[in-house]
């Protein structure tokens, strides 16, 4: 933790009810450290370092600030109300929690202790402050003891007014902050003070950004200390005090490139989705999923039971054989190219590619199989890793998410079990309301969000198990959702407006958009009705199939439906379309 990521401050304003990003007073000076936030403060750093230049010798350069901006105290006392860090802070107070007054309890008072009041505080923020509200919440029921006066026991974070008492609102609004074109303007200037050319040297002395001298890389050669005390004191000032980055740029950071993207995305035009007068594709088997290939360039339709192996989709999986097994095929002469029976005792009921190189397979016998899958050209063979043990009846539903190495199994009882890749172990157990089956269920490669489809209600967990909301979706009571998405951008990028894609069984996809009420609940907003039956046409009405497959792309979302047609609908600044391949 003496070398624990750094984050920037970026908002100034944590007593507004209502954050507004559009004014620039709501934001940090981003071009000065946290010490010069307030002129007069400055003022004071910079006598001391005049005063402390005037007696200085080249064992003890002078410095402005006799604190850092990070350390392993910092971090653990951000981070104090989760395991591990816990642990830490205990280890560096000596086995107990400091006084309940000097504890992390406030986001409004800790901006202003680091950027006003407090002459030893010029903290800056961790990254779980954009991504992980869980820190803070006092989950684990730690007793921090009481503040003096009337200030109460500290228990959760207060949060600004902005985020309505709602962590999982202030991470969302602390990341759009992040994402704003006000800093997106202007961090480069942050990064020349933590990582640049203002880091050292007379840059860093007329920045005001001048540390301890034992924080900075290389100051003191530590195998040169003969006496064994001296070197131990050493090593734990630079551990205590905090250690500034390596310094990597030493010219000024480039500004980010300004002007607004020409390109259409989703998730700023969703409004404007039209479809495409024609059909992609035609066939006469339900169209079960859609998978784009890069490497190809390429949409891919699948019948049911079948999956394409990424990255060159030139090879599929095929299972639901009277002998239950698994084959592989080329996709190209249909060759086979390998085949595996006995991977569960009775039929493959799903399957799904975590990548690659990792397949995960469930059966009708309540087990999830994890495979090592090993390609070359004329051969696939599978070998098994392990096998996942927790549900009572069979497995309906497999989704996986490879940038949170998270794993979602659905068995036909309703229970869903939320697996890490990594450990390979059963990490929590999500408890839908009613204990009705799933329909479908997908995991957000950008947010981390858990979608679950339960007849007509539309489930929104957040990656470590909160429930977000529970709304109905359905208009009619014999209407149930047949699938759903996440549109993931181009690459998991940030998203100025996350975009939830269900398919229905009248023939119907609907575009959501989860956001945040004035009492802050969340709430699913309807921007677009995709319907896949054109009732101009003679007959259209009677024609209707379920939408049974769904792939939002960065300019167009593509939905299949169960007698075999694939539509594109596409942004209307979009041009041209892709091409499409099936089987």
């Amino acid at each position: 933790m003496t070398q624990y990521p750094v984050f920037p401050w970026v908002l100034a304003d944590y007593t507004s009810e209502e954050l507004d990003l559009d004014n620039p007073k709501a934001f940090r000076d981003l071009s000065k450290p946290m010490g010069c936030q307030n002129p007069a403060r400055e003022a004071e750093y910079t006598a001391r370092f005049k005063e402390l230049a005037e007696m200085a010798d080249e064992n003890m350069p002078p410095f402005h600030y006799g604190t850092h901006y990070c350390s392993a105290m910092i971090v653990s006392s951000y981070l104090i109300r989760l395991q591990p860090f816990v642990q830490s802070y205990l280890l560096l107070q000596g086995g107990s929690f400091d006084h309940a007054d000097r504890l992390f309890d406030s986001i409004g008072k800790a901006w202003l202790s680091a950027s006003r009041d407090t002459m030893s505080d010029v903290r800056e923020l961790t990254p779980e402050f954009f991504y992980l509200p869980e820190f803070l919440t006092n989950l684990n029921k730690y007793d921090f003891g009481v503040k003096q006066g009337a200030g109460g026991a500290v228990d959760n974070i207060q949060l600004p007014p902005w985020a309505k008492g709602d962590p999982h609102i202030f991470i969302a609004k602390h990341r759009e902050a992040l994402e704003s074109p006000y800093v997106s303007e202007r961090l480069h200037q942050w990064i020349d003070l933590i990582f640049g050319y203002k880091q050292r040297g007379l840059a860093a002395v007329e920045a005001t950004n001048v540390f301890h001298n034992l924080s900075y890389q290389g100051a003191k050669d530590l195998d040169s200390i003969t006496d064994s005390h001296e070197r131990l004191a050493t090593i734990n000032i630079i551990h205590s005090f905090g250690q500034t980055p390596h310094q990597v740029f030493q010219r000024p950071h480039p500004g980010r490139e300004s002007g607004k993207s020409t390109v259409a995305r989703l998730d700023t035009l969703a409004e404007s989705l039209v479809r495409l007068p024609d059909p992609l594709f035609e066939s006469d088997e339900k169209v079960a999923g859609l998978t784009f290939s890069p490497t190809v360039g390429r949409l891919l339709c699948d019948g049911p039971c079948r999956l394409n192996l990424l990255p060159n989709c030139d090879r599929y999986l095929q299972w639901s054989f009277a002998d239950h097994s698994l084959r592989f095929f080329s996709s190209n002469t249909k060759r086979p190219l390998g085949l595996y029976e006995n991977t569960h005792i009775g039929p493959v009921s799903t399957a799904v590619f975590v990548d690659s190189k990792t397949l995960v397979t469930a059966g009708i016998d309540c087990t999830v199989g994890v495979w090592t899958v090993n390609a070359n050209r004329d051969l696939i063979d599978i070998q098994p890793k392990t096998y996942l043990f927790g549900h009572r009846s069979p497995v309906t539903h497999l989704t996986a998410s490879r940038v949170f190495s998270t794993l979602l199994s659905v068995s036909a009882d309703g229970q869903v079990l939320v697996w890490g890749l990594n450990k390979l172990n059963c990490i929590r157990v999500l408890h839908p309301a009613g204990g009705a089956s799933i329909q479908a269920a997908r995991v957000s490669n950008v947010s981390g969000h858990i979608a679950l489809c339960q007849g007509p209600y539309l489930l929104l967990y957040t990656l470590n198990g909160h429930l977000l909301l529970k709304q109905k979706v359905c208009d009619s009571v014999d209407d149930e959702m047949t699938c759903c998405a996440f549109y993931e951008g181009a690459g998991n990028e940030w998203l100025e407006r996350e975009i939830i894609v269900t398919g229905h069984a009248h023939g119907v996809a609907n575009v959501w958009i989860p956001t945040i009420l004035s009492d802050g609940s969340w709430h699913l907003q309807l921007v677009k009705r995709l319907n896949h039956v054109d009732g101009s046409r003679e007959g259209g009405a009677n024609t209707s199939a379920a939408v049974t497959a769904i792939l939002p792309m960065p300019q167009a979302v593509y939905t299949g439906d169960g007698n075999g047609k694939v539509l594109e609908w596409d942004c209307i600044e979009r041009q041209g379309s892709i091409s499409v391949r099936g089987r």
